[in-house]
């Protein structure tokens, strides 16, 4: 009787900490992404700032760092996997300047989801799409057309489908920076998914200045309130 007693406390007790895990990455982007995920080079200086703007309330943030600051780590892959684990049946667009990037993107995102750490905490995300442009999740428990996860890029317009969640990572570029006509293509892109967003939706944009009329330079002269900027990293 002891023994069984010892072996059902032991399961009780495994079964509170993993739950109490699962709480702790759902209130922490930052823990989720450093610990549950395992990019332990992230700094508390550095990173929790753009994660706490992620984390909050205002619906289109705009995060502009350099190269090589995790930018895509923390807002492209941690972030839309974090989404998911708070609720399964979002919608979210994948956007990049090119395809091939935004699907690199989920290759990234599918490797994390399958590894047995979350798969322990959370089940098989496996569903019934699964490829390298989109997926829905096991987990999702209402019918929409749009997928969990949908990649796109400039030259790939999604028309007719409507997100929960916009993330458009590098849209601009040196290559597609430097003529008025490569500029204006990459706005209009952008006009064009602001109106597949749901109403009371959020949209991330994040990237890395290339010139004073790339996307970032667009959306700062004609959309950023300068005196509240709440959801702005700059």
């Amino acid at each position: 009787m002891l023994h069984e007693a010892t072996e059902h406390d032991l399961r009780l007790e495994r079964a509170a900490l993993t739950e109490h895990l699962r709480e702790q990455y759902k209130q922490s982007l930052y823990f989720f992404t450093k610990q549950g995920l395992g990019y332990h080079d992230l700094q508390p200086a550095t990173h929790k700032p753009i994660c706490k703007v992620l984390e909050g309330p205002c619906k289109k943030k705009l995060i502009v760092v350099p190269r090589g600051c995790f930018k895509s780590t923390i807002c492209s892959i941690a972030y839309p996997i974090w989404l998911l684990i708070k609720d399964p049946n979002h919608r979210i667009l994948l956007d990049s300047e090119l395809f091939t990037n935004s699907s690199r993107l989920l290759r990234e995102i599918k490797g994390h989801v399958q590894e047995k750490h979350l798969t322990e905490l959370y089940g098989n995300w496996e569903g019934p799409v699964w490829n390298d442009g989109e997926i829905i999740i096991k987990q999702r428990t209402k019918v929409y057309k749009e997928s969990s996860i949908t990649c796109s890029g400039v030259e790939a317009n999604k028309t007719g489908q409507h997100y929960s969640v916009i993330i458009a990572d590098d849209l601009s570029s040196l290559d597609n920076s430097m003529t008025k006509e490569q500029r204006e293509k990459v706005y209009n892109h952008y006009r064009l998914y602001i109106s597949l967003l749901d109403p009371g939706g959020t949209l991330v944009v994040v990237g890395t200045r290339y010139s004073q009329g790339d996307i970032i330079g667009f959306i700062l002269d004609n959309e950023v309130d300068v005196e509240k900027k709440k959801g702005l990293i700059y």
